[in-house]
């Protein structure tokens, strides 16, 4: 099943406003710093009202059209739907009322080595065909005033020519060196600004220095109806993972085994799914004024758009990564503790991804949240939680906020 069949729309963070596509390596850091990810194997697009000068697009106020990135799965541009595709994806910001665009097509993270034949092919295949569909695009076109193909750590720029004949003309400039990250003014106005920036490999590096916890854990079965708070736990779960994580901390190490209870004590509540759906609800409760009814949750996402998700619990958020890390945690349990614990462990990954998936797919991002619902039929072909899931990403079901850059 490919479930990478739909935009995910980054929510952009704090007050960005401005991402440049005249400069692949600008437009790709404005990209990662959106998403809080490096984009990767990928086509990025990016909406916006026409205005904008010397290829920057940003919001100013008033009812300007604020501009909204979405991303979606490289693969899709090979499927046989993939005409549908695009037109959908392009029609998409259309309705929400953008009137042009830019694009790039991302080859691996856009900097590793990639065969110069398939660089050239996916140019010349991919790129042409995105390019013709968004100017013939109906009732109305979508001019793309960038398509950028980035790979090899190059980006080449297409261009629609004047009609040569009975065909089309695309233009190809010659490659253009990316600059590292690092390097970009995108990556110095967020550490000038104080935001966090993202980097590549972090959340790799930080799960490393947890190899020991799994196996420390002790699991216990949480009663159907105990009273515990999950919101509670997760905060001193998410303290304990601060500490753990801060260096390569064995289990001879003082508070190590006290971190794992906190840890052990969040891990066996989730596993319950009353009190997953309850760290849930109070996911969405952060930063809201109301409280949501927990009976309707995902009806009130669905039609009321007051709701917006707060930045903590976006991919990159300290909420968000921090689940993401109890999962990863959870997985490893399900192999490294006795047998009468791992059925728990289980548990809590089960209820882990679940909310993950509905975090995601809240913030748009359909195609993340399709990812875990792959590995959830993956790991459990029998789940009956997996179809459910899936219709949310797959169709999608639309939130009813809408975010922007």
């Amino acid at each position: 099943m490919s479930t990478n069949t739909s935009s995910s729309i980054p929510s952009a963070g704090s007050g960005r406003r401005v991402l440049h596509t005249d400069d692949p390596s600008e437009f790709l850091a404005e990209t990662r710093i959106s998403l809080k990810q490096a984009p990767t194997d990928c086509l990025i697009l990016l909406g916006h009202g026409g205005h904008g000068g010397h290829g920057g697009y940003g919001g100013h106020g008033g009812h300007e059209v604020v501009p909204v990135v979405t991303t979606s799965s490289l693969s899709d541009l090979f499927a046989d739907d993939r005409m549908t595709h695009l037109q959908t994806l392009l029609g998409m910001l259309l309705d929400k009322g953008m009137t042009r665009g830019a694009a790039m097509l991302v080859l691996g993270d856009g900097y590793e080595e990639i065969a110069p034949d398939l660089v050239e092919d996916i140019t010349i295949l991919s790129a042409s065909r995105l390019l013709l569909t968004a100017s013939s695009l109906l009732p109305d076109p979508f001019p793309l005033d960038a398509v950028w193909v980035v790979g090899n750590s190059e980006g080449r720029r297409l261009l629609l020519g004047s009609p040569d004949g009975d065909g089309e003309r695309i233009l190809v400039s010659p490659p253009r060196p990316l600059r590292d990250f690092a390097e970009t003014r995108a990556a110095a106005g967020e550490v000038y600004t104080g935001r966090l920036v993202p980097l590549q490999g972090d959340r790799r590096a930080a799960v490393g220095r947890l190899e020991a916890v799994p196996r420390s854990l002790r699991l216990e079965r949480t009663g159907l109806a105990a009273r515990c708070d999950p919101g509670t736990l997760f905060a001193e779960a998410r303290g304990a993972l601060g500490r753990l994580q801060a260096s390569s901390r064995g289990p001879e190490a003082p508070g190590f085994v006290t971190d794992c209870e906190r840890v052990a004590s969040l891990l066996s509540a989730v596993a319950v799914d009353r009190l997953h759906w309850e760290l849930l609800a109070q996911c969405v409760d952060l930063g809201n004024a109301a409280t949501i009814d927990r009976e309707e949750l995902l009806q009130l996402l669905v039609r009321d758009g007051s709701w917006r998700p707060h930045e903590d619990v976006c991919a990159g958020g300290s909420w968000y990564e921090a689940l993401s890390t109890l999962r990863e945690i959870a997985r490893g349990a399900m192999t490294e503790l006795p047998i009468a614990q791992r059925g728990i462990a289980r548990e809590a990954w089960r209820g882990l991804t679940a909310m993950l998936v509905i975090l995601s797919w809240w913030n748009h991002r359909f195609s993340t949240g399709g990812c875990f619902v792959d590995e959830l039929w993956e790991r459990e072909p029998e789940s009956s939680l997996a179809p459910l899931l899936a219709r949310m990403t797959d169709t999608p079901i639309f939130p009813a906020w809408w975010p922007s850059t």
